[in-house]
């Protein structure tokens, strides 16, 4: 065998473990972290307290600090196996990841402005879109726009980031879910990098993996711990880096071999990859302006909640929403060759049948409800009469023996 294939079978061996090791090696950071950290924050009375807020579904009070563990084992770990070559700009990700982390955990400790949350969130992906480069430059023929001009990629990349940011917090409502959905939008970024030989950014992904799942140990069923707004805004974040930049690493012009079945429906791809957060976020908000309300207005019209309404636990809605993203996933892989718009379509649809099948069921409900109500109101009032018609037949009779007396 020639020397050099020696080389790349080489090369290709030592990525993979190196895959393995920060995956696992950030998830055990994370189970030895977590127990700590609850600890704590019993010592310190941090907790995100049910009794402030009358949405809350938990009924307990608890900790609220695993994203502390999380950013702590993902940053240690990328930090440690990714080289300095293979992602050049891995110091801007590392302090916009700092930096909205920071935001998020003020959020958790003491309640911040929503303006101030917003401005951060803006610095960090401008950090990202403006020192990095990393800013989508083309809507793939989506509303017949290809190539995108500068002037609207830099403040469109932005709120991108900014939505995904805020879409992934927003599905931290139920325990397991961000965890769970986390675990496989970057398992799946990770895979697709890894098979375009972009290491960096698979390494990148595999840590954030590996140190969600070691955090998932003490959040699923009877949660000991929720991940907190800074765990849910260092997890958006980095996943909106992992989904633009597979975007755009795979433009028809940049593709290589080895990932050409991504290049013609890539959108619709990183889109399935992201559908829970996406879906979820998308849907409240029409809802909400629908109703006449604010879409910043929290609510319980989320996924999560409408399958808890229909009587399933957390962790039954938690593994229901885990089985969609997987099931878009595997048809926006299996069904790419149709195009990016069709394949669009394709998703939504899906999406759709999945809010008509909520949306049926509490048709469904108010028709039971319904029928229980006239059911009442049939049988309520003839008691009533007849126990009426009692009291005044007894009052008759007493009146008459007593004038028969008289």
């Amino acid at each position: 065998m020639p020397r050099c294939v020696w080389t790349n079978t080489l090369i290709y061996m030592v990525e993979i473990y190196l895959l393995f090791f920060s995956f696992l090696f950030a998830c055990i950071i994370t189970l030895y972290a977590v127990p700590s950290l609850i600890k704590l924050a019993y010592k310190k009375r941090l907790f995100d307290d049910p009794a402030l807020e009358e949405r809350k579904i938990h009924r307990y009070r608890t900790p609220n600090l695993g994203g502390i563990a999380v950013l702590t084992s993902f940053a240690f770990t990328a930090c440690l196996c990714i080289p300095g070559n293979i992602l050049p700009y891995a110091n801007y990700i590392f302090a916009s990841g700092l930096l909205i982390f920071s935001v998020g955990l003020k959020d958790d400790l003491a309640a911040l402005n929503p303006y101030k949350k917003f401005l951060g969130q803006t610095i960090t992906a401008l950090i990202v879109v403006y020192f990095a480069d990393i800013r989508l430059t083309s809507f793939y023929g989506v509303f017949g726009i290809y190539d995108i001009h500068p002037v609207v990629s830099y403040p469109f990349t932005s709120l991108l980031i900014v939505f995904i940011i805020n879409a992934f917090n927003l599905i931290d409502g139920i325990n397991g879910l961000l965890g769970s959905v986390s675990i496989i939008v970057t398992l799946t970024f990770g895979y697709i990098f890894f098979r375009m030989e972009e290491y960096g950014l698979a390494i990148l992904a595999f840590s954030m993996a590996g140190s969600v799942l070691g955090f998932l140990r003490y959040n699923l069923g009877k949660a000991r711990i929720f991940m907190g707004d800074a765990g849910a805004y260092t997890i958006g974040f980095i996943v909106s880096v992992l989904a633009i930049q597979f975007i755009e690493l795979n433009k028809p012009s940049e593709a290589t071999a080895l990932v050409d079945s991504f290049s013609r429906a890539v959108p619709a791809v990183a889109i399935a990859v992201l559908i829970i957060p996406i879906f979820d976020t998308l849907r409240v908000i029409v809802i909400r302006l629908a109703q006449g309300k604010s879409p910043f207005m929290a609510d319980r019209n989320h996924l999560h909640h409408r399958l808890l309404d229909t009587g399933m636990n957390h962790t039954q809605a938690t593994l229901v929403l885990s089985a969609f993203n997987i099931l878009m996933i595997g048809t926006a892989l299996s069904f790419q060759f149709i195009g990016t718009v069709e394949l669009l379509i394709l998703i939504g649809l899906a999406a759709l049948l999945m809010n008509t099948m909520l949306w049926l069921y509490d048709v469904r409900q108010v028709i039971v409800r319904s029928q229980s109500l006239v059911a009442e109101d049939n049988n309520e009032p003839y008691p009533l009469r007849d126990h009426a018609r009692e009291v005044a037949e007894e009052a008759l009779q007493q009146y008459e023996e007593k004038q028969h007396q008289n």
